[in-house]
This record gives structure tokens, sequence and C-alpha cells, in this order.
């Protein structure tokens, strides 16, 4: 054969591991462009474990800069070459001082270097600044950084020359590597790192010598400085501190170094106090590191030492870890935070004592100070979160251990987290994605509900739940007590970069990874089985090998797969790691004041911010006073006469404002409606006028949900803040989110620099992919041949020579006297029966191969097997680190990008959440201001995290008086008995403002003046919360409220709430329907008083479950506005619309109402800090034992309360609220002002005298006072004038509203009911009565609501608005919906069915073509290495298809789903069976319709049966259609496999065992389509099914009589000679009875004899006739694919049902319709009585395809 391969590079080769040698088929001539073999760089060279191969590996070791030492020299200048800018002139400048090697270098030029590159540096040209790093970490670099401390001197006697080497070397070198941009640098940590280990040197001589000499260098240069040089001294002092904290974080060994200790405590005696403050953070952390104490205190005074006296009684705890007396609970049990890991593990979850729980009493922790409370934050915040996973996931391991008979567990606990359970799960394969890495597929059984449902049906089911969406949190539970979380990850795969990689390593790896798109997992595609793609959580090694080892369903293990809707591993994990690392490094600012080591009850006073507190620094506040000059002075009395003039804040205000500016933490209290929002403003803005002086860097705003963040940057932009960013990307401002650091961070470009690391991480990268694709591939089939040979080669020679050493192929076959043989299979089958022995795998490792007997030979290649897999598992974890690290370190050049915005930005917006994510890139700001909104609102965890351990000054707003943070473990509350003694939802700001008996209080401000609520609402929190809240004068002047009598009011009722349901999706939460009836009633009546607009009303109710039957019944008559945290709440719960479709909101609109116009609703804990002109509240909780539920707390009740400004009106049970003390003093001040009462009283706005009273929903109806508009009396004159009566012409003021009605449109238009009755055809669908005085009575109903009964839908004759909702005409409405439904579904299923059965015709003509004339496979001897992949796996069975015929087809699939021949069939395929599924009567409009309306009476007490004929409405053509579609597509498969795939595979070199065929399910498929087109008089479907059936008998008899068919396994289940011919026989009658059809009704089966005359000749001998598209019918398509209209073709017949010509030869022939069986065609080109065009469906449908 020639070598077609002669020309194509060996890839093994370049990579310097051919082992053919000459043998090798490609070729081994080096690159022209190389003088080397290229080989690879080695992906394990970077990592921090490295290559541990060493010059043995294949990789290559050349360095990058090795590599470019001789390409990237520069270029000789020509008279081309492009002029050089400043920076690469300075930098080539400096390059040029570097020493070269043998050559010391001169102290002038050691100057020079460092004064130049500082120089460089300073002038902040990031690329330049990054070269400069990167060079110094460098060999050459640091040989200059060791000739520069090998200048150092130290010493009072040579002070000269220790002075002008630290002013002239020293220092700038410090500069340059202390510099802001390059400090925050993500990508620059590692060379600085570099640099700093190198000066520690050789246990920390370096580091000793140089700091000896700065230490004394700093304290002549404190001494000697002049005003001039006191700004030198802070910086030189700033930046050797610095320099000294990284040496000593890094070097762990610093710590037993006395000389270094010396050092520091040098520093700390020697220089002024005034000189250190510069750097007294990093002097602390030196201090802490070295075991120094904290004897260098950081900002602000220190507490006096007066410890409080408490009665305590203590009965002790279990400590953590090692400490605990009965040792560790579990491997995941530590002392410290930093080494437990957040998710929990196995052993955890399996462990039954109880954890480790801090009390809220800090003389009880194990750990005092701040170790202390960040411990106990870690723990409680993890219990509160991971705790209540790893309880779920424990209790359905138990259920696991009992075996698979045990009951399911309930979906949730008391206090648990919700869970669903999906069970039967197996794990079926391991892919790799090149973004989000490991991935792995999982089956498991489709949700009971899905039983019985279709395609559709299971995917809408999906869709509504929201269960198992992308990113949904999950855990597999194994039997044997593996638990391994993951999170659901889009199974789409993303297209690979066409980048760096040769031709042929693409098309490997697209071949490798790509995913054929039936093979692509899907909840819904299967009906039993639902299918989804895992990605996991946590990389661990362990959890990777135990799923390599369980894939595939020959596994007995029972798992199970636990979903936590609504749980992000997002939303804490930031959280928790960056406590975890603030425990390591205790840098938390104020921790004085937050966690002081020593408890003291006296007042404590708060420092001024440092940056403040240097000299001459003065605040600058113009900004307070409208331009008017006024500063303030730290420390200084303030005069504030001008503030009080010129500024429009408040006194309160005002004084907030100043207190916060002057104190390094500042808490303040604002009361509702105080203006806490605007004070931040107003601060941010003063910060910012005194930006520059102070060097604060960005500010940072932290606030805890995504509208109070977007409300607050939008006030700052709208007042003229520039350089703002916010940082998530859930903002729902058109302002703000343009602002967004995703979207700005697009205009910012890379720097060379940036782009050359990049580029050569992804060249690392794709290596790594490329080794991760092979190794997958070889553990995807670990009994492989090509597993063996490797491991043999690399372990025992002897076995692999004695297999493999001769004319092997790269197939494992080889040839032998002509014939090829599989060496791996002969030698596994052909042992000699002589020997007959069973020695242990020890022995037979030296043994030669060929004295083994058949099962010692099987043992070992069992044995050879696993220790391969075990090598590859070990080579997957090795290479998958390196994949980390290199997405790592690309991540952070992404990062940069980033950090270079916020570098640039004056304001950065964030949420909690989104700040412990971000915690990494906001760490490099060193930003020195945070301003926490709500802070009473967010958990102390997120306010630490907030803290970062560079800012200065942060400042607290908020109410602790309001809403506490949210957890989910009620046991953690404070308000709960057993929860005080956490009280993990009491935040840092209730704690310090409110602090525990015995601990220190800090000053706090607090605002007084409320300027949102009218006194009348106000007071009610006043008198029980705010004492000293004062009222606004602008309160005074609100409104009244239009239609209501009173503006406060409590609606008292005695309806009992709902009673819990075990089947409601939120049994765990509250409703009460009656209340619901009346909210709505309530809504109604307020929009029709025309005066309230989106904003303007709010109903607000504490339970979530009733707010999902308010959204319910509010959302079928207004556009409903949710917040975003109660839909991510009613998603979590699982609570679904019971009504609405897909969980949307039905837009219909209450007349003065528009969708610019939406009602919000919300529950109290998601609506604080928001408010409403008018506020509904529904209570919900009406019970006979008076429990009041979660709304007993002060805060909801005070948020309750606190929301309206106009109007506020409570529906509620007082006797059940009584026993709660606040809401006792609220009734009893209602009851006192005449503002409770069991009815609620009205107004109308122009009859105000008239009293108008309502006490329950329906009473709306008939009392309340409609808008002014429709008012005869009160109305417009357009209004009056309006024609409202089109026979009489009469106008509105003239008829008699009690003689003829008027009915008003959703439009607003008028017309009497006799004018829209006959509007509406009323007298065609009704009988009325003809009874004096009752005319216009309906008495029953003409005709049935039979389908296409019904014209289009009526419009308004004014507007052309159609008229949809109204009552009275909502059956005639109702059936034209259906009407039109049906139609668009007939048309949409003809446009999908034409397209198919054209691919179908061009699919056979392909199988048509000789296999000569076929594309050659893209891999050569493919037949032969599918044999040999299934000798590796053991298979000798033979091909077996039987069964259905989806499982005879996946068969061949299987086979050949990477032949070319098959590559479209298969695809074509599932298209048509998501047709057949589609066009299922099941799936049709009007069916599901039908079962909605039946469920709903089978609950509706006292409602009958459907009256619909379900039968004669459902369309069946098309399903017929899909059905002969999908039978001629697998006929056509199973025709070519077995013709031409079958003996091509036997004619391979390994022959297989053959093929067993029964095709009675086939056939069964057929005799049903037979029946039912028979029972519908449908003669060319019966002629299909007739003909189909032959085919498959005909099929199934050649492979009967074929010689591969006698090699399969015993005649048990075949078809018996016997049986055959009985077949044979009966096949034939079967084409007898066709012809007969064919001849009676010749039109409509035309063209079919002849294949009739083809399946005869088939069934007589071994010839084949693939179905061929007859011109009639091809005609008939041809017409349907035709636009509608126009055509002719299609019509209804007597009963309304759509047809087209082709179906019953019209009109020159009789047939029957195929939905009613009504006479259809006609005679002699009559058609026949009551058939009709389908005029409508040609004219109105003509251009609407789809559906």
């Amino acid at each position: 054969m020639a070598d077609f391969s002669a020309d194509k590079p060996c890839f093994y080769f370049q990579r310097g591991e051919c082992k053919y040698g000459d043998r090798c088929r490609l070729s081994h001539r080096p690159n022209p462009t190389s003088r080397a073999p290229y080989r690879q760089p080695c992906p394990y060279l970077r990592t921090p474990r490295g290559c541990s191969k060493g010059q043995h590996c294949k990789f290559s070791h050349e360095t990058v800069a090795d590599k470019n030492d001789a390409r990237t020299q520069a270029p000789r200048s020509t008279a081309r070459s492009r002029s050089r800018s400043e920076w690469e002139t300075g930098f080539r400048e400096w390059t040029f001082l570097i020493q070269r090697q043998h050559t010391p270098a001169r102290i002038a030029d050691i100057e020079r270097f460092f004064k130049l590159g500082w120089n460089l540096v300073s002038k902040e040209h990031t690329e330049t600044g990054q070269q400069i790093i990167k060079k110094l970490a460098t060999d050459e670099g640091l040989a200059m950084v060791k000739a520069l401390v090998d200048e150092q001197v130290a010493g009072f006697e040579v002070e000269r020359t220790m002075m002008r080497v630290f002013k002239e070397s020293t220092l700038p070198f410090f500069r340059t590597i202390t510099s802001p941009n390059i400090l925050s640098s993500l990508i620059l940590e590692t060379p600085l790192d570099t640099i700093c280990g190198f000066l520690f040197g050789p246990n920390g001589r370096r580091a000793i010598k140089l700091f000896k000499a700065t230490t004394s260098a700093l304290v002549v240069l404190a001494r000697n400085e002049t005003a001039e040089q006191e700004g030198l001294t802070l910086i030189a002092v700033a930046a050797s501190l610095v320099i000294l904290e990284r040496i000593v974080e890094l070097n762990q060994s610093a710590q037993v170094i006395t000389e270094l200790t010396s050092i520091v405590n040098d520093l700390s005696t020697s220089i002024p106090k005034t000189a250190l403050q510069a750097g007294d953070r990093s002097l602390v952390r030196i201090r802490q590191r070295l075991g120094l104490g904290t004897a260098m205190p950081m900002s602000g005074s220190r507490l006096a030492e007066h410890k409080s006296h408490r009665s305590v009684f203590n009965l002790g705890q279990d400590l953590p870890g090692s400490l605990s007396k009965l040792g560790p609970r579990h491997d995941n049990d530590h002392a410290d935070i930093f080494e437990i890991k957040i998710l929990p593990t196995t052993e955890e979850i399996q462990s039954h004592r109880q954890e480790y729980l801090p009390l809220n009493d800090s003389t009880q922790l194990h750990l005092p100070g701040l170790a202390g409370l960040l411990d106990r934050q870690f723990r409680l915040l993890r219990e509160d979160t991971v705790g209540q996973l790893r309880d779920a996931v424990q209790i359905e391991y138990k259920r696991l251990s009992k075996g698979p008979s045990a009951p399911p567990p309930p979906q949730r606990q008391t206090n648990g987290v919700r869970n669903i359970v999906y069970h039967k799960v197996v794990l079926l394969r391991v892919e790799f994605d090149r973004n989000k890495g490991l991935q792995v597929v999982a089956e498991f059984d489709q949700p009971a509900v899905l039983a019985k449902k279709g395609s559709k049906e299971r995917e809408d089911w999906w869709m509504n739940s929201k269960h198992l969406q992308i990113d949904a949190f999950v855990c597999l539970v194994s039997s044997t007590g593996r638990a391994i979380f993951f999170s659901v990850c889009d199974p789409t795969p993303r297209p690979r970069p066409e980048r760096r990689n040769s031709e042929e390593e693409q098309k490997s790896r697209v071949a490798d990874h790509s995913r054929a798109s039936n093979e692509r997992p899907s909840l819904f595609t299967h009906a039993d089985r639902a299918t989804l793609m895992l990605s996991m959580v946590e990389d661990n090694s362990e959890d990777i090998t135990w799923i390599n080892s369980h894939l595939g369903k020959a596994h007995t293990v029972q798992q199970s797969l636990v979903e936590f809707p609504g749980i992000l591993l997002a939303s804490f994990r930031p959280t928790l790691q960056a406590l975890q690392k603030m425990s390591r490094t205790l840098d938390l600012p104020f921790s004085q004041f937050i966690a002081p080591d020593e408890q003291s009850a006296e007042d404590v006073d708060v420092p001024p911010p440092t940056y403040s507190r240097r000299p001459g620094f003065t605040f600058n506040l113009e900004t307070l006073t409208g331009g008017e000059p006024l500063s303030l002075i730290p420390g200084q009395p303030f005069d504030d006469r001008v503030l009080r003039e010129k500024s429009t804040l408040d006194k309160a205000q005002q004084m907030s404002t100043i207190n916060s500016l002057r104190s390094c933490l500042a808490l303040v209290q604002g009361p509702p409606g105080t203006g806490k929002s605007h004070l931040g403003v107003t601060l941010i803005k003063a910060l910012l006028k005194n930006r520059d002086a102070a060097e604060l860097g960005p500010i940072i705003c932290v606030c805890y949900t995504n509208h109070a963040l977007d409300q607050l940057l939008e006030n700052l932009i709208k007042d003229g803040v520039e350089q703002v960013i916010r940082l998530g990307s859930r903002s729902k401002s058109e302002l703000v989110q343009k602002l967004n650091l995703h979207h700005v961070s697009k205009d910012v470009m890379p720097t060379k620099f940036e782009r050359y690391e990049k580029y050569k991480l992804y060249e690392e990268l794709d290596t790594v992919l490329n080794e991760i694709a092979e190794l997958m591939t070889c553990l995807r089939d670990p009994a492989r041949w090509s597993n063996v040979k490797d491991y043999l080669e690399a372990h025992h020679e002897d076995h692999f020579s004695r297999l493999f050493g001769r004319g092997v192929d790269e197939h494992g076959f080889q040839e032998i006297r002509g014939k090829k043989w599989n060496v791996l299979h002969s030698w596994l089958k052909g042992a000699p029966k002589r020997i007959t022995s069973a020695r242990p795998i020890s022995e037979l490792v030296k043994v030669d191969l060929m004295e083994m007997s058949g099962i010692e030979r099987s043992a070992l290649h069992k044995y050879w097997i696993q220790r391969s897999t075990m090598e590859l598992n070990q080579r997957l974890l090795h290479v998958l680190e390196s994949y980390r690290h290199l997405r790592s370190s690309l991540q952070k050049y992404h990062q940069e990008i980033d950090l270079r915005c916020l570098l640039g930005a004056h304001v950065i917006g964030v949420t909690t959440t989104g700040l412990a994510r971000q915690l990494e890139v906001l760490h490099r700001l060193r930003a020195k201001v945070v301003v926490v909104e709500e802070a009473g609102e967010v958990l102390e965890a997120h306010t630490l995290t907030a803290l970062l351990p560079s800012v200065e000054h942060a400042i607290l707003i908020g109410d602790h008086e309001q809403l506490r943070p949210q957890i989910n473990n009620y046991d953690f509350q404070h308000d709960s008995d057993k929860g005080a003694k956490f009280s993990l939802d009491i935040s840092l700001f209730e704690r310090l403002v409110h602090p525990q008996p015995g601990h220190p209080k800090l000053p706090h401000n607090s605002l007084n003046v409320q300027r949102r609520m009218h006194p009348s609402i106000a007071e009610l929190v006043k008198s029980t919360l705010y004492p000293k809240l004062q009222d606004h004068p602008t309160v005074f002047d609100h409104p009244k409220v239009d239609g209501m009598r009173k503006r406060l009011f409590w609606l008292d009722h005695n309806h009992m709430e709902d009673a819990a349901s075990a089947n409601s999706a939120y049994s765990l939460s509250k409703t009460n329907a009656w209340e619901v009836e009346m909210v709505a009633a309530l809504v109604s009546h307020l929009v029709r008083q025309g005066t309230y607009r989106n904003e303007d009303i709010a109903v607000l109710t504490p339970y979530l479950g009733q707010l999902q039957k308010l959204k319910q019944h509010l959302g079928s008559s207004f556009a409903i506005v949710v917040d975003d945290r109660d839909l991510d709440k009613l998603e979590a719960e699982g609570v679904e619309d019971d009504n609405v479709q897909g969980g949307g909101v039905v837009q219909g609109l209450v007349r003065k109402t528009t969708l610019l116009n939406a009602l919000r609703i919300a529950t109290v804990d998601n609506f604080q800090g928001e408010e409403a002109k008018i506020v509904i509240i529904s209570l919900v909780r009406s019970n006979a034992e008076r429990r009041c539920g979660f709304l007993k707390t002060s805060n909801r009740i005070n948020v309750l309360l606190s929301r309206a400004r106009h109007g506020m009106y409570i529906i509620g049970n007082t006797q059940t609220a009584r026993p709660v003390p606040m809401w006792n003093k609220v009734i009893t001040m209602l009851e006192n002002g005449g503002n409770v009462g069991q009815s609620l009283a009205l107004c109308c706005p122009r009859h105000k005298e008239t009293p108008i009273e309502v006490s329950k929903p329906d009473d709306f109806s008939v009392f309340s006072p409609e808008e002014t508009r429709s008012c005869q009396k009160c109305a417009d004159k357009s209004v009056k004038n309006m024609m409202v009566d089109y026979i009489t012409w009469s106008t509105y003021s003239e008829i008699d509203l009690d003689k003829n009605p008027c009915i008003i449109p959703t439009c607003g238009h008028i017309l009497t009911q006799e004018s829209m009755d006959a509007l509406m055809e009323m007298p065609k669908y009704y009988t009325f009565s003809e009874a004096p005085g009752a005319e216009n009575s309906i008495i029953a109903l003409k005709s049935s609501s039979v389908p296409f009964s019904t014209s289009e839908l009526k419009s308004c004759p004014l507007c052309r608005l159609p008229l949809r909702n109204i009552n009275r005409y909502g059956r005639i409405v109702r059936r034209a919906w259906i009407d039109e439904a049906t139609k668009k579904f007939i048309v949409w299923a003809n446009s999908r069915f034409v397209p198919l059965a054209s691919s179908i015709e061009q699919a056979e003509e392909k199988f048509r073509a000789p296999v000569t004339e076929r594309k050659t496979p893209k891999h050569t001897l493919r037949g032969q290495t599918q044999l040999s992949s299934a000798v590796d796996e053991r298979s000798l069975e033979s091909i077996r298809l039987i069964g259905s015929r989806d499982e005879q087809i996946r068969v061949v699939f299987k086979i050949f789903h990477n032949d070319a021949r098959y590559k479209d069939i298969f695809p074509l395929r599932n298209a048509i069976r998501k047709f057949l599924h589609e066009v299922d009567e099941r799936e049709q409009p009007i069916s599901r319709i039908h079962d909605l309306v039946r469920d709903a009476r089978k609950h509706h007490p006292g409602s009958t049966e459907i009256a619909t004929d379900l039968p004669s409405v459902l369309q069946v053509r098309n399903r017929l259609l899909a059905t002969i579609l999908l039978l001629r597509c697998d006929y056509a498969i199973l025709l070519d496999f077995i013709t031409q795939g079958v003996p091509m595979l036997a004619a391979s070199p390994n022959n297989p065992p053959g093929l067993h065929l029964n095709l009675a399910s086939n056939r069964q498929d057929c005799e049903r389509l037979i029946q039912e087109s028979r029972t519908r008089q449908q003669p060319s479907h019966e002629v299909e099914g007739l003909l189909y059936w032959a085919r498959f008998v005909a099929l199934e008899r050649r492979s009967s009589g074929s010689p591969s068919s006698s090699r399969g396994p015993p005649a048990g289940n075949k078809t018996t000679p016997t049986d055959m011919t009985a077949l044979v026989n009966l096949a034939a009658a079967n084409l007898h009875r066709a012809r007969t059809i064919c001849t009676t009704h010749s039109s409509q089966t035309a063209g079919m004899l002849a294949e009739i005359v083809d399946v005869e000749k088939m069934l007589r001998d071994p010839t084949f006739y693939a179905p061929v598209t007859n011109s009639e019918k091809a005609a008939v398509y041809a017409a349907m694919a035709q636009s509608f209209s126009g055509t002719g073709h299609w019509y209804y017949c007597a009963n309304g049902h759509p047809f087209t010509v082709g179906e019953c030869g019209m009109p020159v022939e009789t047939s029957r319709c195929p939905q009613c069986g009504a006479p259809v065609g006609g005679r002699n080109h009559v058609a026949v009585a009551g058939v009709r065009r389908a005029v409508d469906l040609e004219e109105q449908f003509g251009r609407g395809r789809g559906r």
C-alpha cells in the first residue's frame, strides 16, 4: 500500500517520543525552520510542584526567556525603523545598565540603575512598570539587587556613605517595588514575591544586612529632617516597612531569627512616632508575625482597662478539633477555622456528634479578641448555610443505606433548607470543557409527576418548575457514603477558538470532545430518564478518582442527586473564605473597638481617621454649604454657624455629617423616612471634595440590596459625581448599567507585556488540553488495547515484546499469512487447553505469556487494565492541577484589566455579596474609605469582610430598630428561645450601637426628622419605638386618599387563615384566601379612581405563600412588579403559579392602568427602604390560638407600618395580633382614633356626603364608586356625548341605564348591551327570551361550540382593539381563541412536515448510492478499529437488532455514529421523532385546555364532566403523516445497515459473531397504523402501513438466511423457518389487500401500485428496493410546500375539520374526513354536500408558518 502519510509530520517525533523509528509511517524530517525537533513546553514546569521527571521529561524545559534571548534582540536601527517612545527609550537605557555576567557592577551604575527605574515607574506608565518588575525578578535583575545589598554599610561612623547609598540606591529601589500600581497588580505578585524572597536570602542574612543599614539610615533621616525633608522621611519609613512586612510574611523562618527581631524593636523604639505613623499598620503586622505582640497599637485609642462583672453559670462546651475532650468529631473538625473545608466532607456528613457552635459571649470562646470573633462568625455562618445542606444530605444517605425500598424523605425538614431528591442516579461519562473544566454527565429517573407526559409537556414542566437550572447547586449521594457537590452547567459545548494548533491537532481535539446533538444531556427528551451535565464545585483528587471508577450503568451502587433550590455557592463561600484568610492575618481595621481583647462597660472615644491626622490636613466642606467656604480640622472645635445658615440639611443631619467625618468608625442611625440615603450621598460628595488632599483612592460604597445600590449610585451620578463604577451584573437601572465594571473594562486594552504573557499561557494551556483530551480518551475506554500496550511498554518489557514486538500496526493488528488478527484478543483466546493452572498475579508477571492458562490470561489482562487505569488517573490529576494553575494565571490577567478600571474610579458601588466575590481585587485598591448603607440589615460577617485592611475611615448607616439580617436557621435568631445565645442575626451596627451588658458602647448619631409619612401614620412608630422622632412640615400637606373616607384604617375580621396542605409547595408558609380577595377588591377600587400610578400603591404581606396567591389573583387584572429577592425566594421554595402557565404574570389590565403603571407587591422583609403613597397590608394570621407568627418582632412591625406616605390600610384579625405588645399598642392607638372596624368606609369623590361601607370583597362590586369618567352625571362632556347605540344613534347621556345597560370594554369606549350583542353575533349562538320585559335574557344555547364555528375575534368599532375581557361574551371569545390557535397549529405542522419529507428523500437517495462512491471515512481501517475496541471490552455477543425501533436504531448508531454515510440520517430521525411528539394530540392547544379544565372541575365541588367531544376537535392528520415518515426513516437505516454495513463488518479481519434480528416490534407499529387508518378511512395511509409491514418481513427473511446470522446465539429468541414462512405468506396477503385498496381508491393512492410490485419482488428474491417517492406523492408534497394563500388545496368538511386535496382525491373521488369520518371529496368534479374551501387558512395564515 502506498505511504499516503509520508509527507505528514510525526507529532510524536516532534515531542521526542516516537517509538516506531524507521518503521513510522509519518515524516521524521526536522522542521526546516528549526534546528532541532520541536518539543512542546512542559505543562508542569510552571506549576508550584514543578516537573518531577527532570531531564527525562519528554517535554521541553526550556523557558520562554531562553528561547527569546536571540529572537527578541532589538533589530539594528534602519531608516525604516519606527521611532521609539519615551518609555521604550527609557526602558532600553535602564536594561543596558544591568551588569553583564562576570563583570562587577560599579557603584555609579547601581545608583543610576535604581534611580532610573524609580523615575520610570513613578510616571505610572503601566507597561513600563510591569516590564521593570518582571526584569528585576530575573537572574540579571536579582544580580543588581544583590549588588545593592552588598554595598550596604551601617553605623554612624560611616554615616555619609550609608546615607548616600540609602538615598541614591536603596530608597529608589524600595519606592519602585512599593509603588501603589505595582503593589496592587495581580500579575506582578509572583515577581514581587521572587524579589522579596531573594532579599531574605539564605537564613535571612541578606535581609539582616539590608535592614540594619536601612534602620540606621531611617534614624538619621528622622533625626536630621528639615521641613522640606519631612515628607521624604514618611515615604522612606512606609516603603521600608511594607517591604519588611512582605519578607516576613513570605518566610516563616523569620520568626526564629533573633537579628530580625532586634531590627524590628529598633525600628519601633528609635524612630519617632510621627514618622512611624505612615507605616504603623505594617509594623503592627510585622510584630504580630514575629510574635512580638502589638506594642505599636493601630490607629485609635486603647480601651480603658475596666473589667465588668456579670453573673455567669457556664456548663462548658465540647470544644472544636483537638481541643475536644473526646477528640475531633470528623476529618473536618479543626480548632483553626483556616483548616476547615467550606463544604462538608463525607466523614462530616456521617458524623452524629453536634458541631461546635460558639456562643454570643466572648468570655466563653476558645480564642480571645479578634481571633475569637472571626472564629465565631465563621462557624455560625457556615452552620447556617452549609450545615443545613449537610443535614439534608445525611438524611438521604441514611435512606440509601437502608436499601432501594426505603421511602423517600420529605423535601424539607423543620428549620431545614428545602431540597429535592432525584433517584437512581447513574454517572454515564466524564467530559472536559476548555472553560468549565471537568464535567460529569448524570442520568436519573424522571420525577413521578411526568409519568405519561409528552416531550413538550416535560420540557414545559422542567422550564416552569425552575428545577436543575444552570448553576443549580446539587450533591451526589452514594450508598457507599461518598458525597460530591456539583453545580449544573450548560450542556451546549462552546466553540473552540481557532488558534495556534495545527490542523491535525484541531481535528483530533474536536473529534475527541464534540458531542452529537442527540448525545447532549437533556432533562426532557426521554420519557423515563433525564440527563444533565454537572461540574464539580471543588476539584478533589479523591472525588475525581471515585467518579472515574463508578462510571456506567454496570455499577450496583445506589445513588441520588439532592438539589438545593435557591442556594448558590457564590452567595456564602466567598464570605467564609474571606473570614478564613482574615483569621490568619488578623488585619481588621478598628479591631480595638470591634473585638477588644479586654471587656469594658465604659463609653469609647473614637479618634479621627488616620489620613486626617496628618499635619496640615483640613476637611473642605464647601459641598455642604453650596460653595460657601467652610473647613473642619479634626481634633479641634467646629463652628457650625455657616453650616446652619447655608446647608439644606436639618440639624441632626448636619451633626451626623460632621461627626462622621471626624470619627474613623462612624455610626449613624436613621429611623424610617429620615433621609439616610440622602445623608450617604452628602457624605460621599464631601469626601470626594477632599479626595486628592487625603489621597483617599476610590470610595467603596456597600449596600445590602441591588436596588439600594442602584438608587445610591443614581443619586450620585445625578448630583454630578464622575468616575463611578458598579460591581455586579444585577442592576436594573439603565443609568447605572453603562457604568458596570464588565461594560467599562471592554474599552481597556491590555499592554503588550500582558498580551505576550497571555499568549505564552495559552500555548501552555493548549498543550495541557491536548494531554487531557488524550487521557480522557484512554479513560473513557480503560480496556482498549493501546492502554495495555503503553502500560506494558513502561513496566513489563518482556511481556510487551512478546505481545507487541513484531509487526503490530497502529490498530493492534498483526498480519499472519495474509490475514490480520488482533494480537491481544488472539492471546486472550489462544491459551492451550493443556494448561489449567491458576497462579497468583505476583507469579504471572514473571511468567512467559504463552505459558499461561485462559484463566490466568484473563486475570493478568484485568490486572494490566487496573494498573493502567490507576496510572492514567494519576496522570490526569497531575495535568488537571496544571490546568487549574494556568486558568488561575489567565484569570489574573483578566482581573488586571478590571483592577486598572477600579484604580481610576472615584466611587465603587458593590453589594455585600459582590464584595466578598471581588475581595482579591478590592484588597489591592488600598481604599481608605468605605461607606456601608443598610448596615443594620447586613450580617456582621459581611460587614467585617467589607472592612478592607487599607481602610482608615468606615461609615455605617442603618437602623437597628428595623429589619435584622436574614438567616436560614431560626434557632440562631436573637428573638428565638434557642437562638439568643448565638444571635447570628445581630448586625455589627446593632452590636456597636446597642451592645450587650458589660461591653463598650460606641458613640453614634441619630437622625430625627421624618419626611415620608403623614403624622397620623408616623405616630404608630413614634409612640412605640422613636419617641424623639419629629415630623417635617411638608408631611402635614399630604393629600387624602381618593375613594376612601379615612387615610389610616385597620379592617378587622375573623376569617381563619388557610389550613396547611401537605401537597402545597408553600405549606410551611401561611395564606388567607379571604384577605386575598379583599386586597384585590380594595386595589381595584383604588385604581378605578384614576389617580394613582405605578409607584403609588404597594401591597405588603409577611408571608411568601400569601405573596404568591396575591400575585396570581392580581396578575389577572394588573401588571405586577415583584421584587427580585421575592422572586428568588418563590423559586427557591418551589412555589409555582397554579393558573399562569410558565410562571409569568398575565398582563391583563384594569382600566386606567398600563404596562408602565404596574402594581407592586412584596413581602415585608424585602420592602425595607421602599415607600409608596398607599400601602395595603395583608397580615394573614387569623387563628383560634392567637399565634401571630414572626410578625411578633418589633423590627418587622416597624417596617410594615412605616412604608406609607398618604394612606395605609391593614387587613387582619386584631385578636390574633393583640398578644404581641407592640401590636397591642398600635391597635389601641387606632381604636382611640376610630380607625379600627369590621367595615371599610369608601368615599365617592363627587358625592362625599354619601356613606359607603364595605365589609366583604363582593361589596365593592355593589357599592364601590366608579371612576368619575364613566359617571353619567360627573363625566366629562366628551364622554356624555359619546355615541353608544348604533341602532337609535343615542349618546351616553341619553341612555336610560336601567332599561338599556351599557358595557365599557378595557379600551374605555362605551356601547349599549344591545349594540354589543349585535356586534358579537349573540343570536347566532344563544336563544333569547321573547317574554315581555325579558328580551335580553338568554335561555339556552342555540348550537354546540364546534370547531371553526366562529369567525375572527371581534374588535371595538371605534378603536379596533380586541374585545376580550368581557364576561358576557366569554364563551364566544374563548371559542375564537381556540380556533385561532388550532389553525396556527395546522399551518405550523404543515410547514414543519414538508422539509422533513424532503430531507428523508435526500437521505434515501444517499443510501441508494453504491458503497464505492461514498466518502472515505475519516479514520482508516474503521471497521478493524471498532472490532478491536469491541474485543478489548470483551464483548463477544452478536449484533442484536431486537426490541423497540428506538433500541434497534441505537445499536446502529453506536456502531456507525462517526460514519459519513449516516451523519445526516441520525439527526433527521431525531427531528422526525420530535415532530411526532409535537403533533401528538396531547400537545395540541385544545387538548391542553381540555386537561386544564378537567383538572379544575375535578377539584371543584359539584362540577360536572366536560361535554366537549375532544376527539372531534383534535387534529390527527399530521400525526399519521409523521408516523409514516418515522417508519420510512427507520426502514431506510435498517435496510442500509443490513445490506451494506453488516457485510462490510463481516469482511473485517476479525470476523464478528453475527447478526440477530427480530422486527416484531416494527410490524406491531405498522399494524397500529393500518388499524387507525382503516378506522379513519384513510386509504393511502393504510397502504403505507401494509407496505412497510411487508418490507420489514422481507428484511427479517433476508437476515435469517444470511451467513452472518448463523454465528449468533441459540435460536431461542429467533424467528424459526416455519414462522418465517408464515410471515411471508401473511405479507403477501397484506400486499394483496393493498392492491385492492389502490384499485378502489385510485386517485388517493396514485403511484403506489409500483411500490407494491417492488415489495412483492423483495419477498420472492433477495433483491431489495429502497422506497422511491412516486411522482403523484411528490406533487402533493409540492402543493403542501406552497404558501397557503391561493393554493386551493385546503378544505373544511361538513363538521369544520381541515383536510388537503391529497387526502380525498377531490373532487373526483369520495372519501372520509380523517377527523370525524364525514364524507369528503366528490364525484364528477362536484364536491359532496357541506365541503367548503378553507379560505381563512389560506388567507389569514398564508404568511404565518409558525406557531
